[in-house]
Order: C-alpha cells, then sequence, then structure tokens
C-alpha cells in the first residue's frame, strides 16, 4: 500500500498533497512512438486519505483533457483498455477502486463484465439519457455487484426509481453554488447516497463539502489528474504466427484459436471488446473465449483474425488505409462469385486485403514472410498472372479510376463479369467496410 497523506483545510492549494506524484512517469523512453497514456486523479475521504482514483482519457503527452476530439464512447473504451491492459489496476490504484466514465454505449453493450466490480467505479457521465434499456443496464450491473456513480450533478431531479441504482453522487462545485448544494444536498444523504465533491478548489469549499455530508472529496485543491504513459502493447510475435498459421488452414479450429487468444491478454481484450457489440451479446452469455468464437462463427473469425494481423503488418495506425483494404477485399470476393468462382471467394477477399502491403512497398517479401499465406494468395500478392491478380487489378482500377485499364481487363481478363455489375459491388463492398470498421472500434 502506499503512504497515505493527509491534508488539512489551511495547506496551500493546488496540489499541495498530490498523493504518488512520484509515479508520473513509467520510464518509458521518448523515442518509443507506440506509447498509451492515461491520467488519474486521487478521491480522498473525509478523513484525509486517498479512498479511490478517477480514471481519465489521455492521448498526448499535454496533461489535458481531450476526450471529445474522439467521443464519449472511445474514450471509455480507451481508459478500460489502457488501464487493463497496459498499466495493470495495481500499479494504477494500489489497491483502490478506480471511477471510470461510462458513456451509454459502454452501458448497453455490457462491456462492463470486462471488468472486477471490486476494481472500478461506473462512473454514469452526466449526458446519458436514462432509457428503458439504460435503466434495465444499471439493475444488471447492480446485481453483478458494481458501485454506481452519478457525474456532475448540478441538482436536477432524479426519479426514484433512478435515484435507487445510483450510490454515490458526485456534486459539481463549479457549476452550482452554495445555495443550490445546501437545498439539494440533505435529501440526497436521506436517501442514503455518498456525497462526493468534486472540482473543489478553495479552502471554503473544503470546508462547505464536509458541513454539507460529503464523504468524499476530489478537485484541485487537492491534487491535479496525474498522468502516467507507457508503451503500447502489442500481440506477441508467437500469438502472431499462430493466428496467421490458422488463416492457411481449410477449416477454423476454434479450439486452436481460443488457446492462442487465451494466451494473450491483447487478443483477448480485442475478442471481448468485438463480442461486446449489441449484435453478439443480445440473449447470450459469453461464458469462454470459444464461445465468443462460436457466436462470431467461422467467417467472422477470420475476416476479424485478418484486420487485426493487417495493423500490424502494415505498421499503419491510419483507418483510411485500412478502409481501403477492405474495400478491396469485399469487392474482390464479390468479384470472385460474381465470375462464378465461389470456390476461391476467401482467397480473393485475403487478397484484397494484403493488397495495400504491396502498394509501393520494397520489402514485400519481407512482410509476407512473417505470415503464413495459401500459395494463391502470395502469387497474387507477388504480381504473378492469377485469376486473384486479375480480381485485385479489376477492383484497384475502379478504385482509382482507371477506366482504360478496367475495360481491358473486363473484356480479356475476366470476362465472365459484367461492367455494368462494378458501381452496385463496389458500393456494396464501401457498406461493408465501414460496418466491419464500426465493429471495430464500438
Amino acid at each position: 500500500m502506499e503512504p497515505t497523506k493527509k491534508y488539512h483545510p489551511d495547506e496551500a492549494a493546488n496540489g499541495s498533497i498530490a498523493p504518488d506524484n512520484d509515479s508520473s512517469e513509467s520510464g518509458t523512453p521518448e523515442n518509443i512512438p507506440s506509447a498509451v497514456y492515461i491520467a488519474r486523479q486521487p478521491i480522498f475521504n473525509a478523513d484525509g486519505l486517498v479512498h479511490a482514483y478517477e480514471l481519465l482519457y489521455r492521448n498526448t503527452e499535454q496533461n489535458i483533457s481531450n476526450a471529445s476530439s474522439v467521443g464519449d464512447e472511445e474514450a471509455t473504451g480507451t481508459v478500460i483498455s489502457e488501464s487493463i491492459l497496459n498499466f495493470g489496476m495495481y500499479e494504477l490504484t494500489n489497491g483502490r477502486k478506480a471511477f471510470v466514465n461510462f458513456a451509454e454505449g459502454y452501458l448497453l453493450n455490457k462491456a462492463a463484465y470486462l471488468l472486477d466490480p471490486e476494481q472500478f467505479v461506473i462512473e454514469i457521465l452526466e449526458n446519458v439519457v436514462f432509457t428503458i434499456e439504460v435503466i434495465d443496464a444499471l439493475y444488471t450491473l447492480k446485481a453483478a455487484g458494481f458501485d454506481v456513480a452519478l457525474d456532475d450533478y448540478i441538482g436536477t431531479p432524479i426519479p426514484p426509481e433512478i435515484l435507487s441504482l445510483i450510490d454515490i453522487i458526485k456534486i459539481d462545485f463549479k457549476d452550482t453554488t452554495k445555495e443550490q448544494r445546501a437545498s439539494f444536498s440533505p435529501p440526497l444523504i436521506a436517501a442514503g447516497k455518498t456525497l462526493l465533491a468534486e472540482k473543489v478548489e478553495t479552502k471554503e469549499d473544503v470546508l462547505e463539502a464536509l458541513n454539507l455530508g460529503c464523504k468524499l472529496l476530489q478537485g484541485y485543491y487537492f491534487s491535479k489528474p496525474v498522468m502516467l504513459k507507457k508503451s503500447s502493447m502489442e500481440i506477441s510475435s508467437v500469438s502472431y504466427m499462430k493466428l496467421s498459421r490458422e488463416l492457411t488452414a481449410p477449416d477454423i479450429n476454434l479450439d486452436n484459436i481460443a488457446w492462442v487468444i487465451n494466451s494473450d491478454a491483447h487478443l483477448t481484450y480485442k475478442l471481448l471488446r468485438r463480442m461486446s457489440t449489441l449484435q453478439y451479446y443480445r440473449g447470450n452469455n459469453i461464458t469462454s473465449i470459444k464461445r465468443a468464437l462460436v457466436l462470431m462463427g467461422n467467417e467472422e473469425i477470420r475476416r476479424w483474425i485478418m484486420l487485426i494481423l493487417l495493423r500490424d503488418m502494415s505498421n499503419t495506425k491510419s483507418d483510411e488505409l485500412i478502409r481501403t483494404a477492405l474495400i478491396r477485399a469485399f469487392m474482390c470476393e464479390k468479384l470472385a462469385r460474381e465470375s462464378g468462382r465461389h470456390d476461391c471467394a476467401a482467397e480473393a477477399y485475403s487478397t484484397g486485403m494484403l493488397s495495400i502491403l504491396a502498394d509501393g512497398s520494397r520489402n514485400l517479401e519481407e512482410r509476407l514472410n512473417h505470415i503464413q499465406l495459401l500459395p494463391s494468395v502470395r502469387d497474387a500478392l507477388s504480381g504473378k498472372d492469377t485469376l486473384l491478380k486479375r480480381l485485385l487489378d479489376i477492383a484497384v482500377c475502379y478504385e482509382t479510376g482507371n477506366w482504360n485499364k478496367l475495360e481491358y481487363l473486363m473484356e480479356y481478363s475476366v470476362p465472365e463479369l459484367d461492367l455494368k455489375l462494378l458501381p452496385g459491388l463496389y458500393m456494396m463492398s464501401v457498406s461493408a467496410a465501414d460496418e466491419m470498421l464500426s465493429k471495430e472500434y464500438s
């Protein structure tokens, strides 16, 4: 346990008692590009001891809140993933609980079940609308043992059925007046709610909060959020090779894939995050990694694995480049089916997906050597004149508007295809790619 530190209202403000300032850096060298960030702000009890920490989204070296730039949903997912996978909960909180802001989507998609109720407090953002679905989700979270906090409370009346689901109410000392706080605090205490005074910045705020009956306090008077930084955790090289080997197998072996994912924390989180989309969770209990894979189905598993591996192989964080790869993949697959080559549709998808590795790449062979590929896919990516290469050429020509070459390919290369079908196939491919990317970040 970390040394406990006490405050006194007469001490200097703004960080005079900030705990653990010596842990704001993790020693990550500055030249590591794949750094991840998180901030934490301590929450004190009325005796001046650290009770918990709030974990806050950060994505740069600057210690500022920029969750609005990525959206509440992504900010929630990032804080959850980085706290569990890259930092580790004990390192972040030293055994104390962590308050994490939950956007509405993360309440509904059951992502909280990835977390330990002994470690986390679900903090509901102020803009969450208490629909029937949200209320049902809160009932389930409470039954699972989670404490629920309401963020940035400014005195808006809370219906009894919702109030019964909330354990902690965070009173916003910045956007409420002293008179307002004196009015709405006593009924909340009478209802058995724990009050947390947040955005406390002065000695007067501290004294008022204690007089109101606030059991917890948080704000710049005690400590500003402390930044932490680490290098990003990637899929292990062993997992990488084993997954790529499974892609070349004629039949999906769920036991093998489940074993690989269970052995890699990064992959486990990625799969469970994908499974947290409502279409997978609705009416299903995810009791194991293998159960999750069964619900996904073989085709979705192959595409998910390929998308993960492609991000590592291309060494890119560009969603637009990944989107291009997905569009090509779906386009090549559809072209194969339209030309009557249903038996090679999966290979066509792989060819289109991996084609971005060949775009201007001087070390294509080196990249392809890192994974196991079917010979037909490797030949197409290496430029050999095969059916898969021709389908890829058609997809790329349509994508880039190379109409002269496209007409030649359609007439002499794959004459079974009808040029008039291409606009519709391309639009369907764009739609499918966007849907898959939206599930990747849901």
